[in-house]
């Protein structure tokens, strides 16, 4: 089998990420196969999102209690956040710089395993005693997290435009599994510490070790042929070198779908970590049992991600313009409810984090498959990267300014500025879906060159 250089200017072995491992055969000749490849793809890359979001949860959740036990001073615990959410901002570049020029097979497996050193450097970091050390470990640790994003990315690069929003959604909704069995793994956690004679809450990095492993084993021996260079076959001369890059240049979002979806994926993000951050600090201390804040929660987090195929079928069916002023006027009204809720455990607070939920994920799974669409395929990776990085930024910010804001005008107030935040977007996906409907096409997409 020859070695090829066409897509990244370093060989690869065809037959490693070209081509199906149980024959050898070329994929994609046809429709047919390229069909087939999609659905093993989706298939594995929702199987990796199940167990590598395990890990995620396993460690997030008890990442903060570590700190804290670690640190010995309250003021040092937010660095430990800060510092794993600006980790993840600069993987998701990097990473998106590594698909860029390997492949998607390349760069999840190096997220994941360098968030599988990132939890064995918070078990060391449990069983010397050392806050810093911890701190570095959980900026490892955010890489995992991010090659979790960008496996919904990977969803989409064989897909076809009529299917490419159910494509990312299953991927995003295959991440719940994790969401809701990481946290209820503590209690088998601290069996282990128990056996194994370590620090309370250093077993949830071992169980997130395990999966983050497991995921790139997956990954590996599965995601053949890799979905992204299949796609690109063709689409480039032979011989044909790219040129190494890790943020996509400015004029990458001049289309003005391209604008859209980093606005809305960005601030879309931002007040949801704001609020929901502020929302449980609000409620958890009305009195209420922590079985109520924690039932809240559980619904906040079922928005998140349980009807997130619904909003990829919406996107499909109506377009990606109209199903993100759907997911908008999802987060205004959620806005509304919680500003207009008792500082307590109620229906409306509940309804409230739910419908905020239910935004974000409207707002995730179109805005993430609409950047796609309207970005040539030269930088689609990098655009990708870009958007992660600014999403994760804009969510350090968001959990940054929100305690202030609450602390100085109360939760009503930063309700209102969400509002405020997001009208931006809310206008720019009402200009789209006008633009749209002027042109008689149906979409707002400006997709240049072939969909991947």
């Amino acid at each position: 089998m020859p070695v090829d250089t066409s897509t990244t200017g370093a060989p690869m072995c065809a037959q490693d990420d070209r081509t199906d491992p149980a024959g050898g055969a070329e994929l994609g000749t046809g429709s047919t196969g390229r069909d087939r490849l999609q659905r093993r793809t989706v298939r594995t890359l929702a199987l990796t999102q199940t167990v590598a979001g395990v890990g995620v949860a396993t460690g997030f959740g008890v990442a903060t209690l570590l700190a804290a036990d670690l640190a010995g001073s309250p003021e040092l615990v937010g660095l430990e956040l800060t510092a794993s959410t600006l980790g993840s901002a600069a993987a998701a570049a990097v990473l998106a710089a590594v698909a860029h020029q390997h492949g998607r097979r390349r760069a999840l497996m190096s997220g994941y395993l360098v968030g599988a050193v990132g939890a064995l450097v918070c078990v060391a970091a449990a069983l010397s005693s050392s806050f810093w050390l911890f701190v570095l470990g959980m900026v490892l640790y955010g890489s995992a997290q991010v090659a979790g994003l960008q496996a919904r990315f990977a969803a989409g690069d064989l897909a076809t435009e009529k299917d490419r929003g159910r494509a990312v959604s299953f991927v995003l909704w295959a991440s719940t599994i994790g969401s809701i069995t990481g946290p209820n793994l503590s209690g088998a956690a601290a069996a282990v510490d128990r056996a194994l004679d370590m620090p309370d809450l250093s077993g949830n990095f071992l169980f997130a070790l395990v999966g983050f492993l497991t995921a790139v084993g997956m990954i590996g021996i599965w995601l053949r042929p890799d979905p992204l260079l299949h796609s690109r076959q063709g689409l480039r001369p032979s011989g044909e070198r790219t040129e190494p890059r890790r943020l996509a240049p400015l004029s990458t979002y001049a289309a003005p779908d391209a604008r859209l979806s980093l606005v809305a994926l960005s601030t879309s993000h931002l007040v949801m970590v704001s609020l929901m951050a502020m929302t449980m600090l609000h409620i958890s201390h009305s009195g209420m049992s922590m079985g109520w804040v924690g039932f809240a929660f559980s619904l906040h987090l079922a928005g998140m991600s349980g009807f997130s195929p619904v909003f990829g079928r919406l996107a499909d069916r109506i377009g990606r313009p109209t199903t993100l002023v759907v997911g908008l006027l999802l987060s205004l009204t959620s806005f509304l409810t919680l500003g207009t809720s008792p500082a307590t455990v109620s229906w409306g607070s509940a309804l409230g984090l739910f419908l905020l939920g239910l935004g974000w994920s409207c707002v995730m799974v179109t805005g993430s498959v609409l950047l796609s669409e309207s970005v040539t395929a030269e930088h689609r990776l990098l655009a990708q990267g870009g958007s992660d990085t600014l999403m994760l930024l804009c969510g350090a910010l968001g959990s940054a300014c929100s305690g202030v804001v609450v602390g100085h005008y109360g939760f009503p107030a930063l309700t209102v500025a969400a509002a405020v935040t997001v009208l931006p977007a809310l206008l720019l996906a009402l200009s789209s879906v006008r633009s749209s409907r002027r042109s008689g096409d149906g979409e707002g997409a400006a997709v240049e060159g072939p969909a991947a």
